[in-house]
């Protein structure tokens, strides 16, 4: 199976989290890893899953995300599984409010199949880290990333039993 995870990140926490995805992946198939700023037309091509993330911004996906997928034409995901997922802190008072719903929704506009419902992974606070740091996930957020990849891969830990 060949895995491309297209994965947009500020500050480098959704990133982590998509490289602990394709770690995992990595066992079962080749997996790439892609900026949403360098995704290419040809990044989809031989491609039997697409895994989206971002984080949530203003109770969406943020800007970069919405155009880079707009300019892709229709029915380029037809034949491919997707999922998506997104990062945001746990106290977020509009939980219904996040990325990876509305992520899901435009890869299936693009031709993709659903093969899990969306996933959050948390961050510990708002805005930038800490002068040096760069590390926002909460503790077990790399690891429920793993597992959450893995379920990807079965083909019973998805949507469509």
């Amino acid at each position: 199976m060949k895995t491309l995870i297209v994965c947009y990140s500020k500050f480098g926490n959704t990133r982590r989290v998509a490289e602990a995805m394709a770690e995992a992946m990595g066992r079962a198939g080749e997996v790439r890893v892609v900026g949403i700023e360098q995704l290419i037309a040809g990044d989809w091509e031989g491609v039997d899953l697409v895994v989206v993330g971002s984080p949530t911004h203003a109770f969406s996906i943020p800007a970069a995300v919405r155009s880079a997928l707009a300019k892709q034409p229709r029915g380029i995901l037809a034949g491919k599984s997707v999922a998506a997922f997104d990062t945001t802190v746990r106290k977020w008072p509009f939980r219904r409010l996040r990325a990876s719903p509305k992520l899901l929704r435009r890869l299936c506009r693009l031709g993709g199949t659903p093969i899990a419902e969306p996933e959050t992974f948390f961050v510990a606070m708002h805005g930038a880290p800490a002068a040096g740091g760069t590390d926002l996930l909460e503790a077990d957020q790399i690891d429920r990333a793993r597992q959450w990849a893995a379920k990807l891969l079965n083909p019973s830990g998805g949507r469509n039993e």
